[in-house]
């Protein structure tokens, strides 16, 4: 019998855990043949029939795909999901270009939905944005649903006959929906990152995940004993007995520290001379609200409000933002609900507000708070839609992307003059309602002695804040070894911005993923945030942490690190003085 070869992948742990199971290998990778024929007159409407048959399959299979999650108990958030493929069926820059070519081009419609794909692709080019680009994917599945139903290769419903751990190029919604999820382990694949819809799902499951993998579909074979590690990010294939004997003692270990912290998810954070730390959670989607709270969150430290316009064929109404908000206000109070504006950008393609204008770089483009001054008709309509959910509980508003006191001033004028018209109108709202911003600019941190003079709060992004002070692109696979939250340029900006609101008398949180690893807590704690905010599944460690520690020792690491010189000696000093103090926190590290 020829010996299975054994390989050691190393990607991106997306959801915590470990899976030790045999490789089941999903085809999902793009559809890269397909007939492309030149059509006379006659046949266009032919094949626009023909193309129109192809769309009622793909949204046949989506609604069934639907009903799946919801039999399973998966969050409505991913049946979400899937609604935007099924309003992507009728987009006109998708389905409606597909048809406009087959007619001026007379080529058949296999042809022109990769012509439509690749010109839509092309508007998304220069993103930096992983949770946008992520949710960019979602035109490719789409598609690439439409060519399979075209061309007659069915997506089959998969049936598993044991514990296995799945690979594949790539998974949407649908493709996980298919799965018998009794008999799913984990998920591997070669593609995504911490908000792809792998890791989503993979979190509501609570399954072991890692993406990024690069090749993992192509270098595992089907029925090759596969250890996924959700903790660390690595895949070891065909793995000896020896390393299977640690992972499962691993594995147990995991299982028996995520039991203990769930029992206290919901217990507050207090540090061992008795210093209270809120920690909230970060919200994309309604109806993830009760897991977050679920898992011990205090509040809503970040609810990004982009689900709203992304893959629609319109803008989103003032009644679409009210609704969506007073639901979450409602569920969440009396804790807070921080709710930021719209942070999308010129980068981004999305129908319901048209084709923006390419741009050379549009991660430093027309994006955020810049395209809200320029489209203030759709900021009103949003900022309506936050004021009035505000009449119903505990509510702030954050404003994204934040550069200078102009931005600020300009966008504190049109909120001034929204409150305006509701009360003209009699429409109900907190008339002091918090309003905050996100320090994630470099050149806010470098005045946010300012700008703190004009917020009740500032929340610090630290995935836009570190991408923007070391000139790196995170999503970049040739520069994204220099992402380093540790970086001593990186904290020297958070302390900064600390001491200027603490000096004027506002409160400090972080929503970015550096408040969500607990390694980072002591540092984070002793350059005094007052608030925590991260993804449900972090809560109960970041608690943890903040209960094992004081505010003395906290203080003291900072002092210490603050002469260092460099992230790696940081990281170095840190594995020792926590990881090496507390090792049952970070059996999952």
């Amino acid at each position: 019998m020829k010996q299975r070869q054994v390989h050691i992948l190393h990607g991106v742990a997306a959801s915590a855990g470990i899976a030790i199971g045999k490789a089941v290998v999903l085809d999902t990778r793009r559809i890269e043949r397909y007939p492309k024929i030149r059509i006379t007159a006659s046949l266009m409407a032919d094949e626009i029939k023909r193309f129109n048959d192809a769309v009622r399959a793909s949204e046949k299979q989506i609604r069934e795909a639907i009903r799946e999650l919801e039999d399973h108990n998966v969050g409505k958030e991913h049946s979400f999901i899937l609604e935007t493929h099924l309003m992507m069926l009728t987009d006109p820059s998708l389905t409606g270009r597909v048809k406009e070519l087959i007619a001026t081009e007379h080529i058949n419609a296999e042809w022109a939905l990769k012509i439509a794909l690749h010109e839509i692709e092309r508007n998304f080019e220069s993103i930096g944005d992983e949770y946008i680009k992520s949710r960019v994917a979602d035109t490719t599945f789409v598609g690439e649903r439409l060519l399979r139903n075209l061309i007659g290769k069915k997506t089959k419903k998969f049936h598993l006959l044991e514990d296995s751990v799945i690979v594949a190029h790539d998974l949407s919604p649908a493709d996980t929906a298919m799965l018998n999820k009794e008999k799913v382990l984990g998920f591997a694949t070669d593609v995504g990152g911490m908000t792809s819809h792998t890791s989503i799902i993979a979190h509501s499951l609570e399954m072991p995940a890692v993406v990024g993998l690069e090749n993992a579909s192509t270098l595992i074979s089907p029925g090759d004993r596969v250890i996924l590690d959700g903790i660390s990010g690595v895949v070891i294939v065909n793995p000896s007995e020896n390393q299977i004997l640690e992972y499962e003692h691993r594995a147990r270990s995991f299982l028996s520290l995520e039991l203990k912290l769930k029992e206290k998810a919901k217990s507050p954070a207090v540090t061992r001379d008795g210093k209270y730390v809120k920690v909230k959670g970060n919200l994309e989607f309604k109806d993830e609200v009760r897991t977050v709270l679920d898992h011990g969150a205090e509040g809503i430290g970040l609810y990004r409000t982009e689900f709203l316009y992304l893959n629609r064929n319109h803008v989103p109404s003032e009644e679409d933002h009210y609704q969506a908000y007073k639901a979450v206000v409602e569920a969440v109070s009396p804790y807070n609900t921080v709710i930021r504006t719209l942070d999308l950008g010129g980068d981004k393609f999305y129908s319901s507000l048209g084709q923006l204008r390419n741009e050379m770089n549009p991660v430093m483009g027309l994006r955020a708070i810049r395209l809200c001054l320029k489209e203030v008709d759709i900021f009103k309509t949003q900022l309506r839609g936050i004021l009035r959910a505000s009449h119903y509980g505990n509510t702030s508003i954050m404003f994204p992307m934040i550069s200078g006191m102009e931005e600020l001033m300009k966008a504190k004028e049109i909120l001034e003059e929204t409150k305006e018209d509701l009360i003209r109108e009699g429409i109900p709202f907190d008339e002091n309602i918090p309003v905050g911003i996100m320090v994630e600019v470099p050149s806010a941190a470098a005045i946010a002695d300012i700008l703190a003079t004009e917020v009740d709060f500032f929340s610090i992004g630290t995935n836009d804040l570190i991408q923007y002070a070391l000139a790196i692109d995170r999503g970049n696979e040739y520069v994204n070894y220099l992402y380093e939250p540790l970086h001593p340029a990186v904290l020297r900006l958070i302390k900064f911005t600390v001491d200027a609101a603490h000096n004027t008398g506002i409160p400090v949180s972080m929503c970015g993923e550096m408040a969500g690893r607990e390694i980072y807590t002591p540092i984070l704690l002793g350059m005094g945030i007052d608030i925590l905010s991260t993804n449900a599944f972090a809560i109960s460690h970041v608690k943890e942490m903040a209960r094992k520690v004081d505010l003395d020792q906290c203080n003291r690491i900072v002092d210490h690190i603050f002469h260092m010189k460099t992230a790696q000696e940081i990281y170095d000093f840190m594995e020792e003085e926590i990881v090496g103090k507390s090792p049952e926190i970070f059996e999952m590290h």
